[in-house]
């Protein structure tokens, strides 16, 4: 099994588990303040990939590393953490949760778009067809103009997608120039430490309401932060370095479909025709994409 190859069955595999806790997640904000399921499913996530960084895997600092390798980590760590998983929350609080995995799943096309710029990993003209494919299926998904409460949520997903690619640009970068310099392991630590530290520090200073919380809304939130934060992190470092960014982002679409099923028998969600059609939509949008990719692949 090629490398490239195991690396996309991981990530997938991991999409899998976090459609399970994301789904889980929209059950236990019914009864859990959103800011103190952040804040608590952090401190499991900075917790869990300590020991294991340290305890299980004896990491050991690294010497010598350029600050500027540090830089890009700490940025990591801002985006995807401080960022990305607080407005993921709140945005999951005012909407469904396939309405929130549909959007989210259009970080792919940002990070194609962002990754042309930045990285100059440029897109042929199939990829960028399919990038309006699936920008065309939010209009076919709302079938009414978003408002309200909704609204915000998705205000609250743009801003989250923008720095999310931007997180996938970073890893990336962060290979192509310092290799080996920081273990994956390490590089997904530190993002978590330095990205979600902030967020615990301020949130425990209040920590009266999570006395109230349920054991099962516990092991949920323990879950999330444990799935959802270090150990996509610590797999999208490793995937990172077999694959390119917008290539991770689009096998990480597959939680769209998984969230959508999994969503039927916790929540009792279903979707209406207009729904599906542009879910279809974003799939072969992003389908699209991978053509350069495959056709390469069949060349060699």
């Amino acid at each position: 099994m090629s490398e490239r190859l195991k690396a996309s069955i991981q990530l997938i595999a991991t999409m899998l588990l976090v459609a399970l806790v994301t789904v889980l997640a929209k059950h236990s904000l019914k009864s859990v303040d959103a800011f103190d399921f952040i804040w608590l499913q952090m401190f499991f996530a900075i917790v869990a990939i300590s020991l294991y960084t340290f305890v299980i895997q004896r990491e050991k600092l690294p010497q010598e590393v350029p600050l500027r390798a540090w830089l890009i980590i700490l940025a990591m760590g801002v985006c995807n953490f401080t960022l990305v998983r607080t407005l993921f929350i709140f945005a999951l609080d005012m909407m469904s949760v396939t309405t929130h995995a549909y959007l989210i799943n259009f970080v792919g096309i940002m990070t194609m778009f962002l990754s042309a710029i930045i990285l100059k990993e440029k897109p042929t003209a199939i990829q960028f067809i399919g990038a309006i494919v699936a920008i065309v299926g939010i209009q076919v998904y709302f079938d009414i103009f978003p408002s309200g409460e909704q609204l915000t949520g998705i205000l609250l997903i743009v801003f989250a997608v923008f720095f999310l690619a931007m997180t996938n640009i970073l890893m990336r970068l962060l290979h192509i120039k310092y290799p080996q310099s920081v273990s994956h392991n390490l590089v997904s630590c530190f993002a978590v430490i330095s990205g979600g530290l902030p967020i615990v520090l301020y949130g425990s200073q209040d920590f009266q309401s999570v006395l109230n919380i349920k054991l099962f809304d516990w092991l949920i939130i323990a879950a999330n932060g444990i799935v959802a934060m270090a150990l996509v992190m610590n797999v999208f470092n490793l995937v990172m370095r077999h694959l390119k960014a917008f290539e991770a982002s689009i096998l990480a679409s597959t939680g769209l479909v998984f969230t959508a099923l999994i969503s039927i028998p916790i929540l009792g969600d279903s979707l209406n025709a207009r729904q599906v059609a542009g879910i279809s939509l974003l799939l072969i949008g992003i389908s699209c994409v991978q053509i350069k990719n495959f056709s390469r692949r069949s060349q060699q």
